[in-house]
């Protein structure tokens, strides 16, 4: 009941966070409209059609996603859609979102948006992709067999390489855990060698060969693993892994030359090392070789004590020095175990103690108020060793249990939840004040902009008549009488000039001469009017016709400014103030829902916790008395042989 409840809970609470992160991106001003690309600027800025836009936008969410800022990514796909740039029919984004809700732990949503693509007339390879993250989010929700009905079916055989190696691996998985080791091997053989997942579908078939029964061939297809060259971490540790196994199979087999052999090729600071040398120990120990297995065993003895191949190495070691008959070395070896049980034992009781601190998981988790991946309640989860005490090394085996995982990964995502409405409810006064200084800004400059407004538009339409009427009033023909209405505006300047001279001199006395130089010059200037009347003409009109357009963007201009003033008149009259209000009460609410969720689900966590510790405990206790109950049986043999080499013959 209280697993569901704390699910359901975390459940609601993404939900309403991607409400509350949608409705605060949707609400912020779109910087994406204007573009400048390529060394040469234009003059003007490039106004970016629907598809652009759309284009920009994915790049975004991708670089977001790929940068494992996957929540940012998944509020930047919602808000997209808020603005229309997305919807159902695209395809890439939405399984991107399936994609993301599955990371988030909306397993629901993810399957709606799955299921709804799977109806949609697509691509076949995004078609199979879709069909392929549906059997991950089974396989993932332990639904494995409807996962492996969607994997073994058609629905799958258009994935690209990379995937289809990850399909059959998983399809093997199942195959595995079903014990059917035929079928498994069949998925097997199907990854492709040079795919990245052949190292990892080789070590599945060599094991599910010798669980099946077929242990020739699954060490040999196993020892092909060993023999492989080195690669990176991951590879070299599969490696290990590979030669281990064939070690301790070779080991039930009582082959213990050849489990030697395997052995060996474990690397010494691999982290399968302490394995590998209990079970070489043994191996030289069944033979009867018990020289040869104690420098092993004692070298092993000096590692973390806390390891279960070390705490068994403390008891063997010492069983070693009694069949060398070396009885002062193995009770010494014998209260040196004892010393490293009991400083075991208060280390399981420091940390259940530990485990008992509200603060336990928080430091675990090991991640500050201010680190930057708790805004990101996607992001991976650090690495918890760095943090954790002495009750890591036995709390291994439980953290790499699934479920165990999944929980502690739940309370993560939750922490960070919780940080980030915690962030934003400290950003809402702000938000509120810049609210309230920009309605009292704009209430004091409304009426100014008003009346300017007014009066511009007034001016406009002025402009635009008197440009109108001036086109309509160029002459189709050059009148004599009216030589002024075609002339440019030099010639206008010259006539003007000439008319005056005339009337001036009209009424006075001028000699014949002076007169004459007058009329001819004025004939000149009226047949440089007529010679360039008809390209005067068109440069009138092509003068007009621009005035008519500049008077035509000025009114879309006017009457844009006119739709912001509206817009602002609205926004002074709006609810935002309430809305952010209502938003501060519902944030402050899911913070207390989520410190109750994280208190229900940190218990569950210690709780288990202390049951595998309390098994810990249980286990040292007994390797404590063990080892009490050699030293009594060497040092009652010890003086039972004291005292038989005192009784006289």
């Amino acid at each position: 009941m209280l697993r569901s409840a704390k699910t359901g809970f975390g459940r609601q609470l993404r939900r309403a966070l991607l409400a509350t992160g949608v409705a605060l991106g949707a609400a912020s001003p779109v910087n994406a409209g204007i573009v400048i690309i390529g060394n040469e600027l234009p003059p003007e800025p490039m106004i970016l059609d629907e598809s652009a836009k759309r284009e920009i936008a994915y790049g975004e969410i991708l670089f977001s996603f790929y940068s494992e800022r996957k929540f940012d990514a998944l509020t930047r796909l919602l808000v997209g859609k808020e603005r229309g740039l997305f919807n159902v029919d695209s395809p890439q984004p939405e399984l991107l979102l399936g994609n993301l809700y599955v990371e988030l732990g909306l397993p629901e949503t993810a399957e709606a948006i799955f299921d709804q693509l799977l109806e949609k007339d697509i691509l076949a390879q995004l078609h199979a992709e879709t069909w392929f993250q549906k059997a991950a989010l089974d396989y993932r929700r332990g639904n494995f067999r409807s996962a492996a009905r969607i994997l073994a079916g058609d629905y799958t055989n258009a994935l690209p390489p990379a995937l289809s190696a990850r399909r059959h691996l998983m399809l093997s998985n199942i195959h595995i855990a079903d014990e059917a080791y035929g079928e498994a091997l069949a998925s097997l053989h199907a990854i492709p060698a040079e795919s990245s997942a052949s190292a990892f579908a080789t070590y599945n078939m060599g094991v599910a060969m010798i669980r099946s029964g077929h242990l020739d061939d699954g060490i040999q297809m196993l020892i092909s693993l060993i023999n492989q060259p080195e690669g990176d971490a991951e590879a070299n540790a599969l490696k290990d892994r590979a030669a281990l196994t064939v070690g301790l199979t070779e080991l039930r087999r009582k082959n213990p030359e050849a489990a030697r052999v395997a052995l060996r090729q474990v690397r010494a600071d691999g982290p399968f090392s302490n394995e590998a040398l209990l079970a070489l120990g043994l191996s030289n120990f069944e033979r009867g070789e018990y020289r040869t297995a104690l420098p092993l065993w004692l070298e092993l003895v000096r590692r973390n004590s806390s390891h279960p191949s070390v705490q068994e190495a403390l008891l063997l070691a010492p069983r070693a020095y009694e069949e060398l008959n070396a009885m002062q070395q193995a009770l010494a070896g014998y209260q040196f175990a004892a010393q490293a049980f009991r400083d075991e034992l208060k280390k399981v009781e420091i940390a259940i103690r530990g485990i008992d601190r509200k603060t336990w998981l928080d430091d675990l988790v090991g991640q500050s108020e201010t680190d930057h991946l708790r805004l990101d309640p996607m992001a991976p989860v650090m690495d918890y060793s760095n943090k954790a005490g002495p009750e890591i090394a036995y709390l291994y085996q439980l953290f790499a249990s699934h479920q165990f995982a999944e929980n502690f990964r739940e309370y993560s995502e939750l922490q960070r939840l919780r940080a980030m409405l915690v962030t934003w409810l400290q950003e809402l006064p702000a938000l509120q004040q810049a609210y309230a200084n920009q309605q009292a800004h704009l209430q004091k400059v409304m009426p100014t902009v008003r009346s300017r407004l007014i009066a511009l538009k007034r001016q406009q339409q002025s402009l635009a008549e008197d440009a109108a009427v001036l086109a309509s009033s160029i002459p189709a023909y050059l009148d004599m009488k009216h030589p002024e209405d075609l002339a440019s505006f030099h010639q206008l300047e010259m006539w003007e000039m000439i008319q005056y001279m005339e009337k001036l001199l009209s009424g006075r006395s001028v000699s014949a001469p002076d007169r004459e130089r007058l009329r001819r010059l004025r004939g000149l200037l009226l047949y440089d009017i007529a010679r360039d009347a008809p390209q005067n003409r068109v440069d009138q009109q092509n003068d007009a016709n621009l005035a008519l357009e500049q008077a035509g963007t000025a009114a879309i201009r006017s009457a844009a400014v006119e739709q912001l003033v509206r817009e602002a008149a609205l926004h002074v009259r709006g609810n935002l103030g309430k809305k952010i209000g209502d938003k501060e009460q519902e944030i402050e609410r899911m913070i207390k829902q989520t410190d109750r969720a994280l208190a229900q689900l940190g218990q569950m966590l210690k709780n288990d916790a202390l049951r595998v510790l309390a098994q810990a405990r249980i286990q040292l206790g007994n390797q404590l008395g063990e080892a009490h109950l050699a030293m009594a049986r060497l040092q009652d043999a010890s003086v039972v042989e004291i005292i038989e080499k005192g009784v006289p013959q």
